[in-house]
Formats: structure tokens, C-alpha cells, sequence
């Protein structure tokens, strides 16, 4: 038995990753560099923020399927052949473990402004945790069933003792517009995110996540200089995208299938970077 995450192999008896917590597999899981040829182009998706049952569960349809891929930690990589089939599985998964709202129930909004992209990504996720179907609309705000209304309520108020979201967001508000300066890693970090969040985005304009992600990243790129080895043209052509995508996040009536389209061509130019 093997842990299709990190590549441990265990006897029959155990059950359990050790080191990850996640569920064996009866097939040992390939290396990275075994997916496809050496001549094949492969592809990488981000699962940090997905849980170990919702990552085993896209592994076994992946190889159910015979679509050859491997795992760095909650990294996925694929050929990039197959990338039309694995987006299909990964929008099964997300379907079938992720409560989505049902459009015939009503609806209530709470407005999410002085929140950072941090504290709402904690709260998606007590939310997630209590089973409470809910998405972040494009203005940040979130969007739940009115029946789920006191307990919503209930977790905001415990929410309200937790030192991240009681630390507020003002600290930094002075420093907002000043340049900053990353080093190599740093700006790969930024450029990942951005990547992961926009190729969440090109699938669901509305996909809580994939804004959060995305607005929680963007300013970074508008503030920061030119990283070393790229050229200018290509440099601004990056932000003005990426501020495109957050001014129309930011706003009520943008239209879903622009931010689509403008996110899966952002998402292809920073794939050929990262």
C-alpha cells in the first residue's frame, strides 16, 4: 500500500499515511518525471486548499481513468495533453465534496468590506467545516442560504475572538501604496498564486477561492518592480491583466464570462513562467 501524496510505501495492514493522514492506495503512485515522455509538456495544479479526502478522491478518478500523474505534496502534476479531462474530474470532485447553494432556496448577503482576503478564507473555511453551502460574489461579499442565517451569525461572533480577524486590517493600510521589492522566490510565489487563482477563475468566475486568492495577490503585482529576467513589454502586458481581473472582481456587474476569458489568458501567459 502506498500514499499517493508522498510516495511512502506501507505494509497491507495499515490503513493510513502516517505523515499525511490520508487514505492508501493499492497502487504505488508514479514520480513526477515518469508522467509522459521526456518530449511531453506537463502541467501543475495547486491543491493546498483542498482537503486530503478531496485530493485521494481526484487521485482515484485519475487513475481510474488512466491519466498518468503525480503528486509533490498538494501538487498535481499532469501532461498537459490531458489537462480538458482532468479539469472535467477536478470540477467532479469539487462538485461532489464542496456544499454548493441551491438557487431555489433564498439567499442573503453579507457584506464582507474591512475583511481580508486571509480572514475570509478562514471563515470560508469554519464555514465549510459546519457544511454551510456559500460562495464570495464578485464584490467579496458573501452569499449563503437565509436558513443557514443564525448559524452563520453564531460563527461570526465566535469568529470576531480570533486574533486574525480581531487584529483588523488597518496596520498595513499606510504602507498600501508604497513599492515593494521580493526576491526570486517571493515573485514565484506571487506569479503561483496568481496562477492557481486564475485558473480557478477561467472555470468559475465565482469561485470563492479563486477570488480571494486572487484579490489577496493582486495588489502585490501592481506595487512591485520589474523582477530580473523579464522584459518590459512583457512585464506590464502581466499587470495590466492581473488589473483588469481584480477591478472587474471588485465590482457588482461584471460579466462572468469576461472574467473567464480574461482569467484563462492570464492563467496561460503565467504558466509558461512558473
Amino acid at each position: 500500500m502506498w500514499c499517493f501524496q508522498c510516495g511512502a510505501e506501507y505494509d497491507a495492514t495499515v490503513v493510513e499515511c502516517i505523515e499525511c493522514g490520508v487514505g492508501l492506495v493499492a497502487e504505488e503512485p508514479l514520480a513526477p518525471e515518469a508522467v509522459g515522455t521526456e518530449e511531453e509538456e506537463q502541467l501543475a495544479y495547486e491543491f493546498h486548499d483542498w482537503a486530503f479526502e478531496s485530493r485521494r478522491m481526484l487521485d482515484q478518478l485519475l487513475t481510474g481513468r488512466g491519466v498518468d500523474h503525480a503528486w509533490q505534496g498538494a501538487t498535481m502534476i499532469v501532461r498537459a495533453m490531458d489537462e480538458s479531462e482532468v479539469d472535467d474530474l477536478v470540477e467532479e470532485v469539487e462538485h461532489a465534496t464542496l456544499p454548493t447553494l441551491d438557487p431555489e432556496l433564498e439567499q442573503v448577503v453579507y457584506e464582507m468590506a474591512g475583511w481580508t482576503a486571509e480572514q475570509q478564507t478562514l471563515l470560508s473555511e469554519r464555514l465549510g467545516a459546519q457544511g454551510i453551502p456559500h460562495e464570495f460574489d464578485a464584490s467579496g461579499d458573501l452569499v449563503a442560504h437565509v436558513e443557514d442565517e443564525d448559524r452563520i451569525d453564531a460563527l461570526l461572533d465566535d469568529l470576531e475572538k480570533s486574533p486574525l480577524v480581531a487584529s483588523g486590517t488597518t496596520d498595513g493600510a499606510a504602507a498600501a501604496d508604497e513599492p515593494i521589492d521580493l526576491d526570486g522566490l517571493d515573485v514565484n510565489d506571487v506569479l503561483s498564486a496568481l496562477f492557481s487563482a486564475s485558473d480557478r477563475l477561467r472555470k468559475n468566475a465565482r469561485d470563492s477561492n479563486g477570488v480571494l486568492k486572487f484579490l489577496d495577490n493582486a495588489p502585490t503585482i501592481s506595487r512591485m518592480g520589474m523582477p530580473f529576467g523579464f522584459e518590459r513589454p512583457a512585464w506590464d502586458a502581466i499587470v495590466e491583466q492581473v488589473t483588469e481581473i481584480e477591478s472587474m472582481l471588485d465590482e457588482n456587474d461584471s460579466d462572468d464570462a469576461d472574467i473567464e476569458e480574461r482569467a484563462k489568458r492570464l492563467r496561460d501567459v503565467l504558466h509558461t513562467l512558473i
